[in-house]
């Protein structure tokens, strides 16, 4: 009995820290990062102001957000999901394969055909969001490839 109210408690435990604590920790992160980098740009911004009070502050605060984001194209954002989705392909079938032979074959029933599935599946929805994006944001990519030859 105690057995069986411990791995109660232990099953309780590890869902509410990853349903509850893990995404708290989370947002926790992202905002602290937001706020460090806005504190960033404000102490530079007044140094600035304090140096050269004749700059304009809104360019300079133009140039603070371009210098500091790294900006993907839409193209790269694409070959990025293709990427993603290959590689999980790839690592769903390398899971799968071994246990449906081992299956077939000797009749072991695993669970690793459950993980290589979702893998596999999971790899196959990134290689299909990637070609209807492609096909859908064709013209966006034109657009953006032209006005970046403009600005070199």
């Amino acid at each position: 009995m105690n057995q069986d109210l411990l791995g109660i408690i232990m099953i309780i435990t590890i869902v509410i820290g990853i349903c509850v604590v893990l995404p708290i920790m989370i947002v926790w992160l992202v905002n602290k990062r937001k706020s460090h980098e806005i504190d960033k740009q404000t102490e530079i911004l007044t140094t600035m102001l304090e140096k050269h009070p004749d700059l304009d502050p809104a360019e300079v605060m133009k140039k603070l957000n371009v210098s500091s984001k790294s900006h993907q194209t839409i193209k790269q954002k694409l070959l990025g999901n293709l990427f993603s989705g290959g590689m999980m392909t790839l690592m769903g079938l390398a899971v799968l394969i071994p246990h449906l032979c081992g299956l077939v074959f000797f009749g072991n029933k695993e669970n690793g055909i459950y993980v290589g599935g979702m893998m596999l599946a999971i790899g196959v929805a990134f290689l299909i969001y990637y070609f209807v994006s492609k096909k859908q944001l064709s013209s966006e990519i034109e657009a953006e490839e032209k006005r970046l030859k403009e600005l070199q």
